[in-house]
């Protein structure tokens, strides 16, 4: 049992919704002398519809990108320069299913900040000519991605595993759909997604509770015609391929040293019961430098570039191991890899085991949000993940509830059937064609 120790000072979240639904996630931390405002919206690359010229694909990141653009009390530079007064470190991130604006202010600005951010939020304009300036940086911005070959790898192979699910769709957009998306698109976009019936905004760090939910209560109260009962979720992830332990194979060679490949599999999202027990099992494969890839495929001097990837959504989880390797090593790593996954299908789970990862989990939580901020964005991202709210004591309870039969379990049930979906660039090895070993119990 890991003890809760420090955190017991930031367990205390209070969460309220206004009458116009906006839901509203207080953390205050005692002498906290920053806090973190982060307003987190049900939009992303999930919800984006078509593909190419004319449709909405990377229209969410381009809403990011003109979102600090002035309202009308305001210019772009105003806008800057007010935020500079306030010492705030101002950003946004788009992702698949959730698009996060936020500011780290000292604690004393915040009620400045907030209504900075309430101007941003309710009065944003879309210039013409910041909007077609906009859209040649985000151009720019999907050559370069376009041009990195592990990012490549990792976003093609993604995208053909999920293929027919709106996980195909990319961050970015591409070339054709950026190109053809107009101000008016964008604007009726915004409109639809970007509501605060649509959102939920988090402050953690050091405010006075009472004080706080006073100012929100009136500084957010404005009413909405006929607000939402819930949220705009994104479609459902349904995965159309059944199971049946297969690698399907892609590749797109091109004149470069490396070759770089990525497998992509499916595991269960958030909603399932299995979710958390697969945390452990993510940090025994690869999340950390005592993980199976470290020891077995870095620390040996394989290659220097073995990343294990797991991002969950509410219906799936998405599973990949990427490597860069000179040509003639590719086979022999990825056969390397696949021996490895093969290993942790067929191995008992030890308590032991468990415990150690639970304490490595834990240790590694507490790293990242010791920072009011990371704190903050972390408790955004899971209620857009977990579809609720998620503060550390809840995350220690959940994380010292899994025993070692719910990890056995859920290795046996997430690994019973491997469907590979696998991706190479670069100098791709002549007539190399990956698949299992006839030893595979797959």
């Amino acid at each position: 049992m890991i003890s809760r120790n420090v955190f017991e000072v930031i367990d205390e979240l209070t969460l309220f919704k206004l009458e116009n639904n906006l839901k509203i996630q207080l953390v205050p931390i005692p002498e906290g002398r920053t806090a973190l405002f982060a307003m987190g919206f049900y939009a992303g690359a999930l919800y984006e519809k078509g593909f190419g010229q004319g449709s909405t694909d990377g229209i969410s990141h381009l809403v990011e990108h003109m979102f600090f653009k002035g309202t009308p009390k305001l210019t772009t530079k105003q806008v800057n320069e007010e935020f500079s007064k306030l010492g705030a470190d101002l950003n946004a991130y788009t992702s698949y299913d959730h698009t996060v604006y936020y500011a780290k202010v000292p604690s004393r600005h915040l009620e400045r900040a907030s209504e900075l951010w309430k101007d941003l939020l309710t009065n944003k304009m879309i210039d013409t000519s910041e909007f077609n300036a906009e859209k040649q940086v985000v151009l720019q911005e999907i050559q370069l991605y376009d041009d990195m070959p592990d990012y490549k790898a990792s976003t093609k192979a993604r995208e053909e595993h999920f293929k027919g699910t709106p996980l195909e769709h990319s961050i970015l957009g591409t070339i054709d759909s950026v190109k053809s998306i107009t101000k008016d698109m964008l604007q009726e976009y915004s409109t639809n997604y970007y509501t605060f019936d649509n959102a939920i905004l988090t402050i953690v760090g050091g405010f006075d509770l009472e004080k706080q939910e006073r100012n929100l209560r009136a500084l957010f109260s404005d009413s909405i015609n006929s607000p939402r009962n819930s949220p705009l979720f994104h479609p459902p992830i349904t995965l159309r391929t059944p199971k049946n332990s297969k690698i399907t194979y892609f590749n797109e060679s091109k004149q470069l040293p490396l070759t770089y490949v990525t497998l992509n599999w499916d595991m269960p999202g958030t909603n399932n019961p299995l979710f958390f027990p697969l945390l452990v099992l993510n940090t025994f494969i690869g999340n950390s430098r005592t993980s199976l890839l470290y020891r077995e495929v870095i620390s040996k001097g394989l290659t220097s570039t073995c990343r294990y990837g797991f991002e969950p959504f509410f219906d799936v989880s998405s599973s990949s191991i990427m490597f860069v390797s000179s040509p003639e090593k590719t086979k022999m790593i990825f056969e390397r890899i696949l021996d490895l996954l093969i290993q942790v299908y067929e191995m008992r789970v030890t308590s032991d085991l468990v415990k150690r990862i639970q304490n490595e989990i834990w240790g590694d939580y507490q790293t990242e949000i010791e920072d009011p901020a990371n704190y903050g964005i972390d408790l955004t991202q899971k209620y857009f993940k977990l579809r609720k709210s998620f503060p550390a004591n809840v995350f220690l309870t959940q994380l010292n509830s899994i025993s070692t039969d719910d990890v056995q379990k859920a290795k046996d049930q997430a690994l019973e059937e491997l469907n590979l979906t696998v991706y190479a660039t670069g100098n791709i090895p002549k007539d190399w064609e990956p698949s299992f070993p006839a030893t595979a119990p797959w």
